[in-house]
């Protein structure tokens, strides 16, 4: 009953899928089988996967799309769970174990994932782990909204299958974020918050293009809502809600990419759509980030706190200065400021900016009674003025010793 269906579809990945495959074989839950779906490999790929002999089921097929390669080894699949692998990710020897030890607390979910880390080309971890997880009944409300985790780290019951389809052949992209859709909405998502994926980031990673992204994202609200028939306002709740969330990761997607324009746009229309967005700490925190590349966000030093803040700040003035802005928005605007000067003073005492970080936070306080009540903004002011004293005091007895105890 525990029998796990590993699929890996692999497109010209050769030189990554030995990592993928040994990692699926060296889990320390032995009941699995690894399937290997080849969408029309040019490269080596089919002899690497001759090495493993049958411990690997090898499937080929006609180039066909991601989507395609992973219903092909879902029909092949003989377990009970299915778990999806991509060709250039790796997993931690117990991710199996772990995940499905959750389903013997709670037999009933549908799908378990957990938390993973990113490492480049060469295998090596960069900066960036992300273990977020959402509270229970709450995962399909926070996808529409574009709660991210990377398809190597979800494993599914396979008869959810029957329920809820195969994954959608027409998306060449956001295909996960459509099945993730329609298995929320029928059956409890859990989540573990331990970094057992190693997501590879590389040049070729389809997230990369803002643009190829947005399109799949826009027939995935089409399919799930419907098309866009007058302004967002009169639209249905979850409609405004995943447009807006298209809009928002397009605006990250620009702004990495240098397009500032583009990304203010897509800032405005994610707004209009969803108001309820300009109260997001969230999206001015990602936004903050944006320019670091996958992998090195929420980590590290930020070098351009002033120029992403500017950034941000010139965004928000002119969606509500807009001539069109639609009025539903314009009460928001006090909150709007105050809550990305939030989201700036945490980038920036997290960068060591103390300077920056009193500002900003002193600034969210002009956001309303809500600020006032938020220990996220009190809480850097006072680490910002004690961390600014206590850097005083060590620069003046680091020149105290310098200087044979004489204070300069």
């Amino acid at each position: 009953m525990d029998l796990v269906s590993i699929i890996i579809p692999a497109f010209n990945y050769g030189r990554y899928l030995p990592e993928a495959i040994e990692s699926a074989l060296n889990q320390d839950h032995t009941a699995r089988e690894v399937i290997v779906v080849d969408d029309g490999s040019t490269d080596d790929s089919s002899a690497v996967v001759a090495r493993y002999g049958p411990a690997v089921t090898y499937i080929r097929q006609e180039n066909a799309g991601l989507s395609t390669a992973r219903n092909t080894g879902i029909r092949a699949a003989r377990g009970c769970y299915v778990a999806f692998l991509d060709a250039d990710d790796s997993w931690s020897p117990r991710f199996l174990s772990i995940v499905l030890a959750t389903w013997r607390d709670r037999p009933a979910l549908g799908a378990v994932h957990s938390g993973f880390r990113c490492i480049d080309g060469k295998s090596q971890p960069l900066p960036q782990v992300c273990v977020s997880t959402v509270p229970d009944g709450q995962m399909y409300d926070r996808l529409l909204d574009g709660e991210f985790f990377v398809p190597s780290s979800v494993v599914i019951r396979r008869d959810c299958f029957d329920r809820v389809g195969l994954f959608d052949e027409r998306l060449r992209g956001s295909e996960d974020w459509d099945m993730w859709l329609r298995v929320a909405r029928q059956y409890a998502f859990a989540g573990i918050a331990e970094p057992l994926v190693n997501y590879r980031i590389h040049g070729q990673n389809m997230s990369a293009s803002p643009e190829y992204m947005l399109r799949y994202q826009r027939m995935v609200v089409e399919k799930h809502f419907g098309p866009a028939e007058g302004p967002p306002q009169d639209w249905p709740a979850d409609r405004q809600r995943a447009f807006a969330a298209t809009c928002r990761y397009a605006a990250q997607g620009h702004y990495f990419h240098g397009d500032q324009s583009a990304s203010a746009e897509f800032l405005r229309l994610a707004l209009e759509a969803n108001p309820a967005l300009c109260a997001s700490v969230d999206m001015y925190y990602d936004l903050a980030w944006a320019n670091q590349p996958l992998g090195r966000r929420n980590a590290g030093r930020q070098p351009n706190v002033e120029r992403n803040a500017a950034f941000i700040l010139r965004g928000l003035a002119n969606a509500f200065a807009c001539k069109d802005a639609s009025p539903r928005l314009r009460p928001w605007r006090t909150r709007a400021f105050g809550h990305a000067y939030l989201a700036l003073g945490m980038v920036a005492y997290g960068s060591g900016r103390l300077d920056l970080a009193r500002h900003y936070m002193t600034n969210a306080l002009l956001g309303g009674p809500a600020l006032w009540r938020d220990g996220r903004v009190w809480g850097t002011l006072v680490k910002a003025t004690a961390g600014r004293r206590l850097l005083g005091a060590a620069r003046a007895w680091r020149g105290e010793r310098r200087h044979g105890g004489v204070a300069v």
